[in-house]
């Protein structure tokens, strides 16, 4: 299914010159999914619920942000501290707090989600990077693996194209002092073409101690031989992001409805908590055509992460005494095989891969050398796997999806104290022997752990005329225990197992109207989760099954080249399997709606609706302990003008009524999002 808005209901003037203008289509059912089992499947065989975001939905909608763009679809719930991407984690049916652990974040397939409990870094990628995103709900285990429990969001970026130079520059401008810079340029001759993207963001955010400032930089270099060696396409790719930002801390829920805007922006934890991130990547990716012998793609990616912060500063203390640090590096090695072959007068797809992971990680916690206080956390984590899949079309109309993966794991966590240890001789009582004391970190506790799990998936998908689909599917996942988990586990935490099993139709009667409806039911063993009310508080698996129930509804309708309408609709009911008690921060009810009118040739209205329906607390496991968190109604206005020769003028305004609300919410500490707030922005493109 693809990503759909709702038309308001305005009434368009008849004299109106629409006749040249391009206006968006709907989304064909032919669509290519890369995320798909087989490298060139499209809407009409995948058996899962699925939505296509392309560039000129991004272009033509009112957000800024990655979160933003993501919070608009179908059972897509953003959990946000701060109203911005960092720190921001995508919910696909209803996770609440462990979503950063069960929905796998992918950029031109290498997973971003870290080796740790930080999920995935929105921010470590600019929107004006993306050519396309597509959202797998229920699927993806089979060929991505660990955590891919909700499903998986694949980012495809923009890749170097042949041909003269082409670029963008992009200047906008928003609420809270906000300035950022956008720089992107591509071009080619011959076998080389190379691409570029450069951007800096500055601003003091919403909330006190909120300010941020992010520098990206990332070049592709991409190489197409002719002749003999015309089979091959290779790309190499370099990327880096910097960013620091300040932590403002919660407000009481007195403070969040109290009415006051002061009140809900000024509380902080401490002026000097906040960190800085330096995110650097290189990756190659080698792809041979082999034409009727199928396509193999060898790809290696290399990430290197630093992350120090500060959290509950004490201003009488060194600065240096109290300081996090976050240090990682991952290695990825992926090798692909996809072939598409005749069988029975029909051609069927085969897929298979190999890929390795490494990550080292390290923490330091209070310091470096405070007695008693510092804390040392190492770790690394090596895993292998081996998949492999198939689409059988069994008739023109009734397609067989299966696929099959196993996945083996090791880790290993060790934690240190840093103390002061010296030797003692009795005269009457002990004394210290001078000289004799040592200081350095000791060993806490060791972790050692190896995992073998497996993923499946079939699925059926029928079309008995061109405009319909009927779809089917189960499919097995898992998640094994991070990193930061395993630092902290119950000597019997296991790997989390899960069955998703969905059925849906997708409907699209001509090119302006498509329809999707997706019914699903996901249930999980052993779920994980960090228990902060036992003694000691450590991560567990749930004693219950957990089960997810929900429905998924998209539509889409373009009556003319002015108009568009769209809306969808997601509907989940997150329980402890055998209770009554919902999962925390899952609300049931989530919908998007959305309108476009194109006034002119040139210019374009947007209107746009979110809402989320009432969630428990986060430390609110019987429901009863807490206030519910309120649900929340948002609307969004933005326009674009055409300005002539490449240049288009964008303005909007967010959170059009003020509406007050949270994502987040612990033991009734509450995270306020930004009030109404507006940007406007100028783009030239040469």
């Amino acid at each position: 299914m693809h990503r759909f808005r709702l038309l308001l209901l305005l009434t368009v003037s008849p004299g109106l010159a629409l006749a040249q203008a391009s206006a968006p289509r709907v989304h064909e059912l032919d669509e290519v999914v890369i995320s798909a089992p087989s490298a060139a499947d499209t809407l009409r065989v995948v058996p899962h619920s699925v939505s296509v975001i392309t560039t000129e939905d991004i272009e033509h909608s009112p957000s800024r942000t990655v979160a933003e763009v993501l919070g608009r679809e179908a059972n897509l719930n953003i959990q946000s501290y701060f109203g911005r991407d960092k720190g921001a984690t995508v919910d696909m049916r209803g996770f609440g707090a462990t979503a950063v652990s069960n929905v796998l974040v992918l950029v031109d397939g290498v997973r971003l989600n870290a080796s740790d409990l930080s999920g995935a870094d929105l921010t470590s990628f600019a929107l004006s990077q993306v050519e396309r995103i597509e959202v797998l709900r229920g699927g993806g285990a089979v060929r991505y693996g660990d955590g891919a429990v909700g499903g998986i969001i694949h980012v495809l970026t923009r890749r170097p194209r042949n041909g003269p130079l082409k670029g963008e520059f992009e200047a906008r401008t928003a609420s809270y002092d906000t300035h950022e810079l956008r720089f992107s340029a591509s071009g080619g001759a011959g076998p080389l073409s190379g691409r570029i993207d450069l951007g800096r963001l500055d601003g003091n955010g919403y909330r006190d101690n909120d300010e941020q400032r992010r520098r990206d930089t990332a070049a592709e270099l991409r190489i197409m031989p002719d002749g003999a060696l015309s089979f091959m396409d290779v790309l190499l790719r370099v990327s880096r992001h910097t960013d620091e930002y300040k932590l403002p801390g919660p407000v009481s829920r007195e403070r969040f409805l109290s009415g006051s805007a002061a009140l809900r922006r000024s509380s902080t934890a401490s002026p000097l908590d906040g960190g800085s991130t330096d995110d650097r990547k290189f990756g190659t990716l080698w792809r041979f055509d082999l034409g009727d012998f199928g396509v193999v793609e060898f790809q290696t990616d290399h990430r290197t992460r630093d992350n120090p912060y500060l959290i509950g500063v004490n201003p009488a203390q060194p600065l240096s005494d109290q300081q996090y640090t976050i240090e990682s590096t991952r290695r990825d090695v992926q090798l692909r095989y996809d072939l598409d072959y005749s069988a029975f007068g029909r051609i069927h797809s085969f897929g298979a891969g190999f890929v390795t992971q490494s990550s080292d990680y390290l923490r330091r916690d209070v310091g470096r050398t405070v007695i008693d206080q510092s804390r040392l956390r190492t770790g690394d984590l090596n895993g292998q796997a081996w998949y492999a899949e198939t689409v059988f079309r069994a008739t023109d109309a009734l397609r067989l999806n299966a696929g099959w993966r196993s996945d083996d794991t090791k880790n290993r966590t060790e934690a240190a104290t840093y103390r002061r240890t010296c030797q003692f001789q009795n005269v009457f009582i002990p004394v210290e022997i001078p000289g004799s004391c040592v200081t350095g970190f000791e060993s806490d506790s060791r972790y050692a752990s190896s995992t073998k799990s497996h993923a499946a998936e079939l699925g059926v998908s029928w079309h008995p005329v061109k405009a319909l689909i009927v779809f089917a599917s189960v499919s097995r996942n898992f998640r094994t225990p991070n990193i930061d988990e395993l630092a902290l586990a119950s000597s019997d935490l296991r790997a989390q197992r899960g069955r998703t099993i969905e059925a849906g139709v997708r409907l699209q009667p001509d090119d302006s109207l498509s329809f999707g409806l997706t019914l699903f039911r996901l249930r999980n063993q052993d779920e994980i989760y960090f228990d902060s009310t036992g003694v000691p508080s450590v991560n567990r698996n749930y004693d219950l099954p957990t089960q997810r129930t929900g429905v998924e509804l998209e539509t889409r309708w373009q009556p003319s080249a002015a108009w568009l309408f769209a809306a969808n609709a997601g509907y989940v009911q997150p329980r402890f399997k055998g209770t009554d008690a919902d999962i925390p921060l899952v609300p049931r009810w989530t919908a998007n709606a959305r309108a476009e009118w194109l006034q002119t040739p040139s210019l374009r209205w947007i209107v746009a609706a979110r809402h989320a329906g009432r969630r428990f607390d986060g430390n609110d496991l019987d429901n009863r302990s807490f206030a519910e968190l309120p649900s929340y109604t948002v609307f969004d206005l933005a326009l674009r003008l055409d300005l002539g020769g490449g240049a288009q003028l964008a303005a909007g305004i967010n959170n059009v009524f003020d509406k007050v609300y949270s994502t987040i919410a612990f033991s009734e500490a509450y995270y306020p999002m930004p009030e109404r707030n507006g940007y406007a922005s100028l783009r030239w493109r040469f």
